[in-house]
């Protein structure tokens, strides 16, 4: 337990709260002080009418409070230094609790009736058939809120900002964990709008925390909503959810708040004031922003009938204005819904045939519905205009899950093979068509593809080569990583490690030898390293010609390595590979004079191994002569080397 002194507070609050509370002490502001075993209670005068209610734990050094800061705040530390200083001032409420074992019913009964007398409020905490009471000042704490947002909050400040925030919040949390909801709701609320308040005046949110923690607040604020049965009270907040709703545009979710307050008494004015907005909307902006907004609306609408159970007027709405292909995909969507699946696809029918770009919704929708229709009425669904749909939806992208329902459609029409081939044939993104081809597990023709179309993408090519490798198809799998290796691949994580692995151990040498010479026609560096270390024990004249056609892209490293293995068959090959990179860094810049250094003791090296010491003294005598205007290099060398 902390010993209780001013130093010891003044560490806890900080100067600015304890210097603050000192003036709330020393201009005798802290009244009725009680004491109950280790917590302290007392009235506190501040900036409201009413004194704070401020509570502190001796032991722990914490406090709570009725303020808007809620805890450990200036008031805290009030009281603090009133027990420190005062301490004889504080009524000993244990004696006086133990006094009342030895009163009478009547005796307490009058005690308690003096209390309320003095202080009326408190039965609301007793009576059992109690509405929920202010416990805040709102006004109060929307001023704090306005007062933290206000001004442009740049990416340095907002941290603080947001920090704030979040202890005007935790006072809503407190509120709302003890079922104080409505007052809970009124925090959360004035959090929302704050918020806003300061993406309006330019916050730099680039890390998203304020966006963050006004989400949080909606979803906090319908959770209490969800509590609060009192209609009237959510009618109250309509106008201002409304007007918050149609402002923000900022992502915060701020829509879902109407979720929390919608009744049957008040969804026509919400849909009233909602399609209002919209026609406003229709009349001053472009085409593409009121049919972003129209959409917005509308499914907004549209969800807050289905909370209500109303599926006639969710339907009414989904209805509304049928001009584009949204239109009709958000009617299918509502009418699928209602489990009304013929007028469902008739109406995505309808809207795959409105001219404009392909709306994938619809093509998805298409076969959703297709897919329910073929277990009873496979009649109503056609060979041609599924596969028209198909060709287009696999034209974009593939996607697994959708093919396999597509399959399904085309099996229960009697045109799966049909389907099939003309996937194969017809679709214009191959890539798509090599897809199918993998999931259907048809290794050879994606093979076949990939040799005879070049417009095959790199990725889907090593897609192939592992298929075949994990197939046995060792030969097939070498082809295929030779193919993307020459087009200039430069990225061995898997699966292209294990390919590049076993493409080196299948390829005879005349193989690697061409694809070293087609890397190097191609100027491929990136290529070039992947390979280098792989062909050092199977070839490794063929990572010494890699690598003097990249030897500045290289890394001092693996030049030194591959001068090393080069050097056993070839000595003077690794002397030349290093030479060829000394000469490159010292061109470049005397910072590199470190790896000449380095490179130069490999050169030593390789000549000592074969017994020659007397020709690495003649090189680097000669290597001293060459560069003697380099006095730093020369310096570097006599300190490593000692002979020149």
């Amino acid at each position: 337990m902390t010993e209780l002194t001013e130093g010891t507070i003044k560490e806890t609050f900080g100067d600015k709260t304890f210097y603050k509370g000192l003036d709330y002490y020393d201009g005798k502001r802290v009244l009725d002080t009680v004491r109950i075993g280790s917590a302290l209670y007392a009235q506190v005068l501040g900036s409201s009418a009413k004194p704070y209610e401020v509570t502190a734990s001796i032991n722990e050094m914490h406090t709570e409070c009725s303020c808007p800061v809620g805890s450990m705040c200036k008031h805290g530390v009030a009281l603090l230094l009133k027990w420190i200083h005062e301490p004889s001032s504080f009524i000993d409420a244990d004696k006086f609790l133990l006094s009342l074992e030895k009163m009478s019913k009547s005796e307490i009964i009058g005690i308690i009736e003096k209390i309320i007398k003095q202080n009326p409020s408190l039965i609301n905490e007793f009576y059992i058939e109690k509405e929920e009471k202010p416990e805040i000042n709102i006004d109060a704490i929307s001023e704090k809120i306005g007062w933290i947002v206000h001004g442009e909050l740049d990416y340095y400040s907002i941290d603080d900002a947001i920090g704030s925030l979040e202890e005007i919040k935790s006072i809503a949390d407190r509120l709302k964990e003890k079922g104080s909801c409505k007052n809970a709701a009124d925090i959360y609320l004035a959090l929302v709008k704050g918020g806003m308040t300061a993406y309006e005046e330019g916050a730099d949110d680039s890390d998203g925390g304020l966006g963050d923690l006004v989400i949080q607040c909606v979803t906090d604020f319908n959770e209490c909503m969800e509590k609060i049965d009192d209609v009237s009270y959510k009618n109250r907040l309509l106008e201002r959810i409304l007007g918050i709703v149609e402002e923000e545009d900022y992502g915060l979710e701020t829509e879902e708040m109407l979720y929390g307050i919608v009744t049957d008494e008040n969804i026509r004015r919400i849909e009233e004031y909602l399609l209002e907005k919209l026609k406003e909307k229709r009349k001053s902006a472009s085409d593409f922003s009121y049919t972003y907004k129209k959409e917005d609306t509308l499914e907004l609408l549209i969800g807050l009938y289905g909370k209500l159970g109303k599926p006639g007027e969710k339907l009414r709405l989904a209805r509304y204005e049928l001009t584009e292909k949204e239109d009709y995909a958000r009617l299918a969507n509502v009418l699928l819904e209602e489990n009304k699946i013929e007028e469902a696809f008739d109406t995505v029918k309808k809207g795959l045939m409105l001219s404009g770009e392909t709306l994938s919704e619809l093509n998805e929708l298409y076969f959703t519905l297709a897919e329910r229709l073929i277990q009873k009425k496979p009649d109503l669904v056609d060979f041609k205009t599924s596969l028209s749909v198909a060709l287009e939806m696999f034209s974009r992208e593939f996607d697994k899950e959708e093919y396999e329902i597509v399959k399904k459609v085309f099996s229960g029409i009697g045109g799966l093979e049909e389907y099939k081939s003309a996937m194969r044939k017809d679709l214009k993104n191959r890539d798509s068509a090599m897809r199918a081809l993998l999931h259907d597990g048809e290794l050879k023709s994606a093979i076949d593809m990939v040799r005879t179309e070049p417009g095959i993408s790199s990725r889907l090519i090593i897609d192939v080569a592992r298929a075949a490798m994990e197939k046995n198809m060792i030969g097939e799998s070498a082809l295929l990583t030779r193919m993307v290796l020459e087009r200039g691949w430069a990225d061995d994580r898997p699966p292209v490690k294990e390919l590049l692995n076993s493409m080196v151990k299948a390829s005879d040498t005349g193989t690697l030898e061409e694809l070293c010479k087609h890397i190097s026609k191609k100027g491929s560096s990136g290529t070039a390293i992947l390979l280098i270390p792989r062909f050092m024990k199977k070839a490794p004249e063929l990572s010494g010609m890699l690598a003097r056609n990249f030897i500045n892209a290289m890394p001092v490293e693996l030049v030194i390595k591959v001068a090393g293995e080069v050097a056993r068959k070839a000595p003077e090959e690794g002397v030349s590979l290093c030479r060829l990179r000394i000469n490159k860094d010292i061109l470049r810049s005397h910072v590199h004079y470190d790896k000449a250094v380095l490179l130069l003791g490999v050169i030593r090296d390789i000549y000592e191994a074969k017994g020659n010491k007397a020709k690495w003294t003649e090189f680097i005598r000669r290597f001293a002569a060459e560069n003697r205007g380099k006095k730093r290099l020369i310096e570097m060398v006599r300190k490593e080397f000692g002979v020149v």
